[in-house]
């Protein structure tokens, strides 16, 4: 609550823009550039049990914000530069960046296009270090890591109805901390669809490797083709079965097992206001799932939702975590802003006006260059009334790794061990508007961290309170304070506690 990530709140918005951007009108492109000041005491900034230090921290955060829509080209790009200058410790000086940028060109119409995506963010780099929220604290446990993709792909109809795409996806990773490799992906994907009346049928297939630049492991490849067959018996329900084949060399390094695919699904959506789904299939690590509920009210929105699937270190820093509060307003504020567009900034101003976070809490994707089984259940609400508001999240994360190799890491040794990882935490943000241009909010967070095997066990804690009031459409004056403690394995526990000031503008 104490950092007030701006380019992280414009960085999903940015991707909700996006995907409204087809129901919007066509749209001059603007140019948002913005400023951050915000100054920060705090009695302990590097999160140590002893000797705790104080110290005062400037951080100035020039950002720039671009989107639009015109006739071929839609995109929208987020950045901010976050300039930390620490009054007693000047080693510590540092720029850290954000980013999302995401764009899509109509080269030729109605047949080429390119997907771009670029993403700059703070990550951790293990579940069981200090997670602190605020960007000026100082932890080793901290990395920034980049992920950039490029995606060209064909897509079209043929014989009228029926659907086709054609994608290459290229993505590239890298952080800036040693020890961890740069990573790229190549990924080339197809499918074909009937169109679903009473019946319908699809096929798609996928080939995808994934190399690191450290040469220590071997390539990671997967193959996989898969039919579904559609059963819509009305506007509301949707049923599917699967089957298919896939193949990789996730379990025995260099060597390749094939693997039989076949699954069932469920598509319910009673009203607009609510859907329900549920997807089963067998895969080479057993049983993949996903069940997810929605509903959303005139003044609230629920989300439920658990899966079980493979993943790896791209995929988890791309995953939007529990607790996106950007999602849940946007469900809440469709009924009464129906222009995309218009209901994007609407929750801009929202979220600066009663300074609620753009993520109550989230489990870690924590560095790991093994394919890893995600087992994540999470439950979200959002409550937003004339003068007060509130939103709550509460998750839990299991993993564990599918690919036992090498490494120089920590966290992938306890992995490699065959400990199971579990994250299981909660968030809370309440706010209320003591006039229309000032709003108080106070928040809560806890995360616990524990190795099924292993010893290690810890628990990230944040208190958070803070005045808001906007001086006019463009600027919004901030200033709280916060409590922070990091409860290790072993040794002592640590706090810390700050106060802050700050103002953010945008020209």
């Amino acid at each position: 609550m104490g950092n007030r990530p701006w380019s992280h709140l414009l960085a999903a918005l940015a991707l909700l823009t996006v995907s409204c951007s087809a129901a919007a009108q066509l749209r001059p492109w603007s140019v948002t550039p913005s400023i951050g000041l915000r100054g920060t005491y705090t009695d302990n900034a590097s999160l140590v049990a002893a000797p705790e230090r104080g110290e005062f921290v400037t951080q100035i955060s020039p950002g720039i914000r671009i989107d639009g829509r015109s006739a071929r080209l839609t995109g929208s790009l987020n950045y901010q530069a976050n300039l930390l200058f620490y009054a007693r410790d000047r080693d510590q000086d540092r720029l850290a960046n954000t980013l999302n940028a995401s764009g899509t060109l109509e080269a030729i119409e109605d047949f080429f296009f390119v997907d771009a995506q670029g993403n700059v963010a703070q990550n951790y780099l293990s579940p069981f270090g200090s997670r602190p929220a605020d960007i000026f604290s100082l932890t080793d446990n901290r990395t920034e890591t980049r992920t950039f993709s490029l995606s060209p792909y064909f897509r079209g109809r043929v014989l009228g109805d029926y659907s086709y795409e054609l994608r290459n996806r290229n993505t590239w990773t890298s952080a800036d901390t040693g020890g961890i490799a740069n990573a790229t992906t190549q990924q080339f994907t197809g499918a074909l669809a009937s169109p679903i009346r009473l019946f319908g049928w699809a096929i798609d297939g996928s080939a995808t490797r994934t190399s690191y630049e450290d040469d220590i492991r071997a390539e990671q490849e997967e193959r996989l083709v898969r039919a579904r067959l559609f059963f819509q018996p009305d506007s509301t329900l949707r049923l599917s079965v699967s089957a298919g084949r896939e193949e990789n060399n996730y379990l025995l390094g260099r060597q390749e097992q094939s693997y039989d695919i076949y699954g069932y699904g469920v598509l319910w959506r009673p009203t607009p206001r609510t859907s329900a789904e549920l997807n089963w299939e067998h895969r080479y690590f057993g049983s993949s799932r996903l069940v997810s509920l929605n509903h959303r009210t005139r003044l609230t929105a629920w989300n439920v939702s658990y899966s079980r699937n493979a993943s790896n270190f791209q995929q988890e820093l791309l995953r939007l975590p529990a607790g996106n509060t950007v999602l849940l307003l946007n469900e809440i504020f469709r009924a009464r802003i129906p222009d995309p567009v218009q209901r994007v900034n609407a929750i801009v101003d929202f979220l600066r006006l009663t300074g609620t976070p753009l993520f109550l809490t989230n489990s870690v994707a924590f560095y790991s260059q093994q394919i890893t089984l995600q087992e994540n259940l999470q439950a979200s609400m959002a409550l937003v009334g004339v003068r007060n508001s509130i939103t709550f999240t509460v998750f839990r994360t299991q993993t564990s790794a599918l690919s036992q190799e090498f490494s120089t890491l920590p966290n992938e040794v306890f992995l490699a061990a065959g400990d199971r990882i579990d994250q299981t935490g909660f968030g809370v943000n309440a706010s209320h508007l003591l006039t229309g241009n000032t709003s108080v909010s106070a928040s809560a967070q806890t995360v616990f961290a524990k190795g099924e095997t292993s010893t290690l066990e810890t628990q990230n804690d944040l208190l958070g309170l803070s005045l808001n009031h906007t001086l006019s459409p463009r600027t919004t004056t901030f200033a709280g304070a916060s409590y922070t403690r990091f409860v290790p394995t072993s040794g002592s526990t640590s706090h810390a506690r700050s106060v802050f000031v700050g103002l953010d503008h945008r020209f």
